[in-house]
């Protein structure tokens, strides 16, 4: 019979305390009622049918769900009746798993396709298990344990991978998508839509195409599944479309031959991603959550709030927003918007306890945002709000309005400048409110220490909407990435911030590396947690020993020299444990899991998520020894350094940005600006290192400085602060002679260099160079162009502002 093997991360309530929370105040609130659930039947029996009704029955038994089938008389199980709910308690009672709400049956039957009443199957089960756990959360069940089940058993295998130049991919799939998919991805098209594998450069084409085809399986890849079961933008008929797409992969496929596993590799068993046991998002104190949004759908233009809270305040996306793989939305541009009329629980439930979290994990794109940009807002403009999580440069900002502010929620509590705890990384980010301690602000589990006077919330406006991304008025746009946002109406304790915090986010997978034939002791497993980090890599980390039927080490155990394989070979890079030696001595038992490193490493994918395949292999464990004759992992030479550093340093990418913008006053959210930095950014410096100096990165530094100039001396206003006294429409020989050049040189300087520090450069050599550069350029005799004029000034303001006055630190 098949074992189990279970690894808490979640007490009950009950319990809490001793995991450093605290018990549950409140159940939810409840549900909206709707026709079906007027329940008038005999009183529940016990204690937990009674929450069983509150928590679960009132929101399934409804008729536009569970309720329009599984009622008596109608469709068994009959868990929604509505006749005695002892009888339908009695028939949900083999279909739930309290201990772990993800894997009940009816979580897994609803996930899987079965009557979901959302346009996301995945939706309805987030929901249908935040609904368990509610459930789970308010009785004296453990909860949330993560339990191992032995995966399927997969020897490594030989593998196809597709070869590192483009020419098969161009004469066989590459001619129908610039045929087919050109009008869309390709980064020229029309209503230009990612991924660009239709791009007239046929490298660029062949690297965004790589993911999409699968030459184990051609009838796997995501080309031929659009087509064909997808129906995604066939050219006639989709069949027969999808038959072509499949040929021309099939050819790539036969030509290209198998990459044998190296048969004398010492190797475990073989997984994909989808061979492992989901971390559910269990260990999570979440009892006084009314919204929550994971944003696990991966794809559409709704993101659902599966709190279990009804009504479901599910976000409508609008503008340049993605979704990121492993759950998560990228703002660009634009905003997550839900509608006013279900925004309304917020004010309600809030205002009812005179207490709120506001808890996400976040990716800020920069450090340069101001205004503040809002996060996440509950507000009607950026001058009436409820509340505002906002970003300006290196702070968070928590606007409130309460009886001690106004109706912008103003004054904000904010960290402090000097501390910059806000950085363009991924952190978990917790605003409390709660009239005893009133504002606080919490940043990867740590209490920043800002504070204001205790005050109440007051005169909430429940018309407002819920948006992420910006505000209503459209006027306080943020950029980056947020994993996760949860709404609470109390006030979340230091305790319960840590435990969340820990708890991490984002799709994980725990993957069970079969080793008990290498050691002689079956059911024995290495276990990595793993995630997919991004479109292109896996996260590994803090792999383990354990064994699913509570055996002990007969023998002791060394292992040596483990590395990570993909695809039937060792990874090049990303091995973190090749150096690392393991020795468990004998007798020692593997019933709670043996820890082998606290370390972890990012590999990059190779096929996609579907059909990556993973193994380990070793220099030495247990009786059996591979003598490695190449090392995996490139050598890395590491010199001494012999002379100090440098104390001359360079802007990052995002200080030269908000440099520019500070200097020309034009916003780096302008339209011509933003546009030239989301191309370049990559080519600007990204560490303050002289060293690190590239003369690529000076060719970016000048194209976002062109679009900075361009934008500052076309702006009328802000060509007339500068320039008081000179008339562009006039002809460069009039604007540029002796007599009035230094009308246009001279406010020019003052602008762009404004300091004039001891290391600036001598303004008179600087002089000297304008002056050269406007001579020539000012060199058209008759043949002048109307606007020839301003082009110079737009030049010389680009030779000013990208010079090295503002690329050194």
């Amino acid at each position: 019979m098949m074992k189990y093997y279970a690894i808490p991360i979640l007490v009950c309530s009950v319990l809490l305390g001793g995991c450093g929370g605290a018990e549950v105040e409140q159940n939810p609130p409840p549900p909206v009622q709707e026709d079906n659930t007027n329940y008038t039947g005999p009183a529940p029996q016990t204690d937990d049918i009674q929450l069983f009704k509150l928590t679960m029955w009132d929101n399934v038994a409804l008729s536009s769900r569970c309720g329009a089938c599984h009622v008596q008389g109608n469709t068994a199980p009959f868990f929604a009746r509505n006749d005695d709910i002892n009888q339908a308690y009695a028939a949900v009672t083999p279909l739930v798993n309290l201990a772990d709400p993800a894997q009940s049956l009816l979580v897994t039957k609803v996930g899987g396709g079965h009557n979901c009443w959302l346009a996301s199957d995945t939706a309805c089960a987030d929901t249908l298990t935040q609904w368990l756990r509610n459930w789970a959360n308010s009785s004296d069940t453990e909860a949330a344990a993560v339990t191992l089940v032995a995966p399927p058993v997969r020897e490594p295998g030989a593998s196809k991978a597709l070869p590192a130049e483009p020419a098969l991919f161009s004469s066989t799939v590459y001619p129908l998508l610039r045929q087919y998919c050109v009008n869309c991805h390709a980064p020229d098209a029309a209503q230009a839509q990612a991924p660009f594998f239709a791009d007239a450069n046929l490298a660029a084409a062949y690297e965004a195409s790589r993911k999409l085809i699968n030459l184990d399986t051609p009838e796997l890849s995501r080309f031929v599944a659009r087509l064909g079961g997808e129906f995604h933008n066939c050219w006639s008929d989709c069949t027969a479309n999808a038959a072509d797409m499949l040929s021309a992969i099939t050819q790539i496929a036969a030509s290209v031959e198998l990459t044998a596993i190296d048969p004398a590799l010492v190797v475990s068993k073989a997984l994909r991603l989808d061979d492992g046991v989901v971390a559910s998002s269990g260990g999570r104190f979440e009892a006084s959550q009314i919204a929550f949004y994971q944003f696990k759908t991966g794809e559409g233009a709704i993101a659902y709030d599966t709190s279990g809270v009804e009504p479901a305040a599910n976000l409508s996306l609008q503008g340049d927003i993605n979704w990121i793989t492993g759950w998560g939305l990228q703002i660009n541009s634009g905003r997550a918007q839900a509608s006013t009329q279900n925004s309304r629980k917020l004010a309600q439930l809030i205002s009812a306890t005179g207490e709120l979290s506001i808890e996400a994990w976040l990716v800020p794109a920069n450090v340069t945002q101001e205004g503040p940009a809002a996060i996440v807002s509950y507000a009607g403009s950026n001058t009436e709000r409820n509340l505002t999580l906002g970003q300006s440069q290196y702070n968070y900002d928590f606007l409130l309005r309460s009886d001690s502010s106004d109706f912008a929620g103003i004054p904000a509590l904010s960290t402090a400048d000097a501390d910059e705890v806000l950085q363009a990384t991924l952190q978990h980010v917790v605003l409390t409110q709660d009239p005893v301690n009133g504002r606080r602000i919490y940043v990867n589990g740590q209490d920043t220490g800002v504070r204001d006077t205790a005050a109440a919330i007051r005169n909430w406006d429940d018309t407002y909407a819920l948006i992420l991304g910006n505000e209503a008025n459209g006027n306080r746009q943020w950029q980056g990435s947020i994993r996760l946002l949860a709404i609470h109406n109390k006030a979340l304790t230091a305790a319960q911030i840590q435990q969340n915090y820990d708890v991490g986010v984002g799709q994980k997978f725990y993957l069970l590396f079969g080793i008990g034939d290498l050691i002689d002791v079956a059911d024995t497993y290495i276990v990595f947690e793993v995630a997919q980090f991004d479109s292109y890599s896996y996260l590994f980390n803090a792999p383990y020993l354990v064994n699913l039927e509570g055996r002990s080490l007969t023998d002791e155990l060394q292992i040596r020299g483990m590395a990570l394989g993909l695809n039937g070979k060792e990874v090049v890079t990303g091995q973190a444990w090749l150096k690392q030696q393991f020795t468990l001595a004998g007798g020692t038992t593997l019933a709670a899991g043996q820890p082998l490193s606290a370390l972890g490493t990012i590999i990059a994918a190779e096929q996609g998520i579907a059909s990556d395949e993973f193994f380990l292999s070793f220099a030495r464990i247990g009786s059996r020894e591979n003598v490695r004759t190449t090392t995996t992992a490139p050598l890395q030479q590491i010199i001494a350094v012999t002379q100090p550093n440098s104390d001359i340093g360079l802007r990052t990418f995002a200080e030269i940005h908000a440099s520019m913008s500070a200097l020309t006053g034009v916003g780096q959210q302008h339209s011509g600006v933003a546009e030239v930095y989301q191309t370049i950014q990559r080519q600007l410096p990204s560490a303050d290192s002289i060293d690190t100096f590239v003369s690529a990165q000076q060719m970016a530094i000048t194209q976002l400085g062109i679009a900075y100039c361009n934008a500052a001396i076309n702006d009328s206003a802000i060509r007339q602060s500068w320039f008081a006294q000179v008339d562009f429409s006039a002809a460069p020989a009039t604007v540029y002679s002796e007599a009035n050049r230094a009308l246009f040189v001279e406010p020019l300087l003052d602008r762009l260099m404004p300091l004039a520090v001891q290391t600036s450069a001598d303004r008179t050599e600087v002089t000297a160079e304008l002056d050269a550069l406007i001579n020539r350029l000012s060199n058209c005799s008759t043949s002048c162009s109307s606007d020839r004029s301003q082009t110079i000034a737009k030049a010389a303001c680009t030779a000013v502002l990208a010079s090295a006055e503002l690329l050194l630190q």
